[in-house]
């Protein structure tokens, strides 16, 4: 019986100029959807091939100038005294010029199935260029609020993951009540009943057909992506089509409830898209700005205000300017200032780079503490984010991605640490009048990229939605409603 309620369907789909309206429609969607993620991943590589290609550049000026300057052809400009309108010729050997030509680049490689997802990849930095000048330049990292806001993501890129999650949904809730309107504007809803047909075994049928149809759309989609990715056969890409399938089915399920409900005809279609409405725009957005805590922001602003008082200090007079230097020297450096040697404390070098480190402290103060909050705000969506299965599933398939802000946090936490290092480096060669070499140049440690662990949020995601979607099922396919 079931099979030749399915035939009856797939005949009332073919006959539908709705159906194939939408049909192709999700052609095009999906098309596209793979078009702007494809698209995106190859501006994600390409930016990274470009930052490689200046920082080989500058590695390679460099050396030049170390070449120069050993065989004497060339003599480097005076910091001191360069006028601004020659040439300038960087000396590499000295720490305080070293700080600015010495760099190195930290860049995050892309997630696996970057391409299918965007992500917080476009919100967020994925490479930085590191040198030992302060870490300001890489401020953007303390201003994690916006990054992490479902919405600009929405509206930054549609890529495939926003087809499965928004749109396949739409396209079942549409073609289910095309389904109830037909049966009932043709009569077969009156000729079905009058045949000892149930309910339960019209709806396994739409179901069936409707689901399916939608289901291996998405599900072709994602193999085509996966294929152009070489992650067909990975963990990853098959973790992705488990998880499509599971989240379909949810929604088949949880649409044909809504038809079990017995409703009428527009109450039926109101139930069924105020439902969509709600779990996929009203109620993540709800969440997110629940769980959010206040003042991820305030980090950046302080700093700024702490730098701006600092610099107005070290301005008014030649003794606030020592007081300045003194403090920042024992409190960073752990020096006496007056001990300092004198070829360390010409006038334009310690005086300018006093100021600069203190900013650079109070800047990565400043990140630490904006990524703490990012932190707390992580840890609420991974324990309530479940109470919207369609937030919970959009974070499980960015981790399965390799797109999400934990790993993009990953990095610029060790983007960070590279870049003390760096600046330690320098800081101590010039507190200790130490001139690089051309080995100490070449020998500069590399940033190195370790992949934090993967959480057990997807499979946790995962087993609620079967959960979910059996329990509905049993309520769909039930001559009577759960529990009564």
């Amino acid at each position: 019986m079931i099979s030749s309620l399915i035939r009856l369907d797939l005949a009332l789909l073919r006959s539908s100029r709705a159906f194939w309206l939408l049909f192709v429609f999700l052609i095009m969607a999906a098309t596209f959807a793979l078009i702007a993620g494809l698209d995106w991943r190859t501006r994600y590589v390409n930016a990274a091939q470009v930052a490689r290609e200046q920082a080989a550049e500058a590695h390679n000026m460099l050396a030049k100038v170390y070449e120069d300057l050993a065989s004497g052809r060339q003599e480097p400009s005076d910091v001191d005294n360069y006028d601004g309108a020659s040439p300038f010729i960087p000396d590499p050997r000295d720490p305080y010029v070293a700080g600015f030509y010495h760099e190195q680049l930290a860049e995050l490689p892309p997630g696996n199935l970057l391409g299918l997802a965007t992500g917080s990849t476009e919100l967020r930095s994925t490479h930085h260029t590191i040198r030992s000048v302060p870490v300001a330049t890489l401020i953007r990292i303390g201003e994690p609020a916006e990054r992490i806001n479902p919405g600009a993501l929405a509206a930054g890129r549609f890529d495939l993951l926003a087809f499965i999650i928004y749109l396949c949904p739409l396209t079942l809730a549409i073609l289910l009540f095309d389904a109830v309107a037909r049966e009932r504007e043709g009569g077969q809803a009156a000729l079905l009943a009058g045949l000892g047909l149930r309910q339960k075994e019209l709806l396994l049928a739409r179901g069936l057909t409707r689901g399916s149809i939608v289901l291996l759309m998405a599900l072709i989609a994602s193999i085509i992506g996966l294929a152009l990715l070489g992650q067909l056969m990975s963990i990853a890409g098959l973790i992705w089509l488990g998880g499509t399938s599971i989240y379909l089915l949810f929604w088949t399920a949880l649409l044909l409830g809504v038809a079990r409900l017995g409703y009428g005809l527009i109450g039926s279609a109101a139930i069924a898209f105020t439902t969509w409405l709600v779990l996929l725009l009203v109620m993540p957005g709800l969440m997110e700005r629940a769980l959010r805590p206040s003042g991820l922001l305030e980090p950046r602003i302080m700093a700024d205000a702490e730098v701006r008082k600092v610099e107005r200090e070290v301005s008014v007079d030649e003794a606030s300017r020592a007081a300045a230097k003194a403090l920042v020297a024992r409190k960073y450096w752990q020096v006496d200032f007056d001990e300092v040697p004198t070829c360390a404390n010409r006038e334009g070098i310690v005086s300018e780079y006093v100021v600069r480190r203190l900013s650079d402290e109070i800047y990565t103060a400043a990140m630490r503490t904006g990524r703490e909050r990012e932190q707390i705000y992580e840890d609420r969506l991974d324990r309530w984010s479940w109470l919207v299965p369609t937030l919970a599933f959009r974070r499980s398939m960015e981790l399965v991605a390799g797109v999400s802000p934990i790993r993009q946090r990953a990095f610029e936490a060790q983007a960070i640490d590279y870049h003390a290092q760096w600046r330690n480096r320098v800081t101590d060669a010039l507190f200790t009048c130490y001139q690089f070499t051309r080995s100490d140049f070449e020998n500069a440690p590399q940033f190195k990229w370790n992949e934090p662990l993967v959480s057990s949020m997807p499979w946790g995601v995962m087993s609620f939605l079967v959960v979910f979607t059996l329990l509905i099922g049993r309520y769909v396919l039930s001559p009577y409603p759960l529990f009564q």
